[in-house]
């Protein structure tokens, strides 16, 4: 299988408070990765790395296998490549449904705006927001809101997608209607980097599980081994109420 990512020795800090600490992780092309721990062990900042949001002070990040952070990189051009779907949605709220999913191609991939249009209209029939197409953003549930945030990382054409949290703004009745979105996706050989507290939709869609701990990846292994038989203490103790689930 083809790399999409590799991180060797990644490190960052924020003052005094080492976040990450020598991490080393490969991503392969269609696979999926979720990335499991405590609030603050690290996992959002790992992810913000990937995209450049954050910049980490030591170590690599090859993409493809290139150095993300060499000076001739183009950012714009490698964010094309590399998905990214907030928390907190991150829509444009002047813009309709379809406005939002159709000014990144055509602004940063230059598409012809009739390809970007009939490109958007695919995806948000994916995600099952095409009848709101030309709806106001800010009349939206959160779940309509997400599900239009991820159809419109598609129109970019991603080779990966790194999703922070993707639930955790929305209320338990809306939760279901994303998670099952990004399931399809999976199913469909996305490649996906997932920071998540849904410890049954990371058994789900996972090839593999990486449990962050203390800004260190203290286990990885398949959704089986991370959930059925953790080696790590502090593995267990985290899953506890979730083993055998």
């Amino acid at each position: 299988m083809k790399e999409v990512i590799r991180i060797e020795n990644l490190s960052k800090s924020f003052g005094d408070l080492q976040v990450l600490k020598n991490i080393n992780l490969t991503i392969e092309e269609g696979e999926v990765v979720s990335c499991i721990g405590a609030s603050g062990s690290g996992k959002s900042t790992l992810l913000r790395c990937l995209n450049v949001l954050e910049t980490h002070d030591s170590g690599t990040i090859y993409f493809e296998g290139k150095n993300i952070n060499s000076k001739d990189l183009n950012i714009n051009k490698y964010r094309s490549n590399v998905g990214m779907i907030f928390q907190s949605f991150n829509l444009f709220s002047n813009k309709t449904v379809l406005e939002n999913c159709t000014i990144g191609p055509i602004k940063v991939r230059h598409v012809d705006k009739n390809v970007a249009v009939e490109d958007a209209l695919h995806f948000l029939d994916k995600v099952g927001m095409l009848d709101f197409k030309d709806a106001d953003v800010r009349q939206l549930s959160g779940g309509q809101k997400q599900r239009v945030a991820i159809a419109r990382a598609l129109c970019m054409k991603p080779r990966l997608l790194l999703l922070d949290e993707p639930t955790s703004s929305l209320d338990p009745e809306t939760v279901g209607e994303v998670l099952q979105v990004i399931k399809d996706l999976a199913k469909e050989g996305y490649t996906m980097f997932v920071v998540t507290h849904e410890m049954a939709f990371a058994k789900d869609i996972s090839d593999r599980i990486l449990f962050v701990d203390d800004g260190v990846i203290l286990e990885e292994g398949t959704p089986h081994e991370i959930f059925e038989n953790p080696q790590k203490e502090r593995t267990q103790q985290f899953l506890s109420r979730f083993i055998n689930m």
